[in-house]
């Protein structure tokens, strides 16, 4: 379907009209050998001739075993303005524990989108947020809960957490939580290394770990430092403003978050609608396997 026809559909209509495609495929095996098997409470239910297993129009989506399906459009609307789970749920009309799940569902089929590569010029940053456990019942009173700033690059431990961020010319962008603690070469290589496409030039903070990172990679750096106008500089600063909006985020979470406010500014700001239908373009591609127990029971992983 073609996107510029997805402004006058919703989202169950569009994950409907992609399982009944001619070529609909099953969502365990991939492979395209289905046929009809009935309804379940008014859902249409299909079968694999291969793998035996059944499936409707929602099975492996964000939206599949949830309650309240046709008020997903409005929840996607007030995540992308950036409301709190709070506002949203007064505005949706749904719990705020229901929100969370729904919430976590998003951004998790959110940062499995495919990252693409750097091409030519880079800018390349990384700066450190607080170690949070937000939302830890056995977290102490006095612990900091929230990414409230950046911390000073002195002192860095390992109850601190490295943002790493690249942008290039393309307005491709890279944005992740990779670790704990100082990084060195071999950490950058692990993460930036394989999103680099023949990538001759960057700009960057003067860091050891940077220059070594270049060397092994034979990236000429520029003579030309980040500043306050660099893209890179003000990527960090606008993500941690739009940040500060959810009163904290757990560092278990933050890469979903950042994977969000990827999508945002890659997307358009001033048009809410269009970003709503190129969200539920980008989430339909992912096989959604992520379940209430497996976000209940997440732990910090930086993969």
């Amino acid at each position: 379907m073609e996107r510029k026809k997805l402004a006058d559909i919703n989202i169950l209509s569009y994950f409907t009209s992609l399982r009944h495609d001619s070529e609909r495929k099953c969502p365990y095996c991939d492979c395209t050998h289905t046929v009809l098997y009935g309804k379940y409470h008014d859902k249409q239910r299909y079968i694999c001739k291969s793998c035996k297993k059944t499936f409707n129009d929602f099975t492996n989506t964000p939206i599949a075993r949830t309650h309240f399906p046709e008020k997903w459009e409005a929840f996607i609307r007030c995540t992308l303005e950036g409301l709190s789970l709070k506002a949203a749920a007064r505005e949706i009309g749904v719990s705020y524990v229901t929100l969370f799940y729904w919430r976590h569902k998003l951004l998790s089929a959110l940062k499995m989108v495919k990252q693409n590569k750097m091409q030519g010029k880079f800018e390349l940053e990384n700066f450190f947020l607080k170690f949070s456990r937000k939302g830890q019942k056995s977290i102490e009173h006095n612990e900091k809960r929230v990414h409230d700033q950046s911390v000073s690059y002195i002192n860095i431990s390992n109850n601190k957490v490295c943002v790493i961020t690249a942008l290039d010319s393309h307005k491709n962008i890279y944005s992740r939580a990779v670790g704990t603690g100082r990084m060195n070469a071999i950490d950058m290589e692990n993460y930036i290394g394989k999103i680099l496409n023949k990538n001759k030039q960057a700009i960057s903070r003067p860091k050891s770990f940077f220059a070594m990172f270049f060397k092994r990679k034979k990236i000429r750096e520029i003579n030309k430092y980040l500043d306050n106008s660099s893209e890179a500089v003000k990527y960090r600063r606008d993500c941690m403003e739009w940040m500060y909006r959810f009163r904290g985020v757990a560092t278990k979470y933050l890469n979903n978050y950042l994977s969000l406010f990827k999508f945002l500014k890659s997307s358009n700001f001033n048009n809410i609608s269009f970003a709503i239908n190129i969200f539920i373009e980008e989430i339909s591609k992912i096989n959604m396997k992520n379940t209430y127990i497996n976000m209940r029971n997440a732990e910090i992983c930086f993969n």
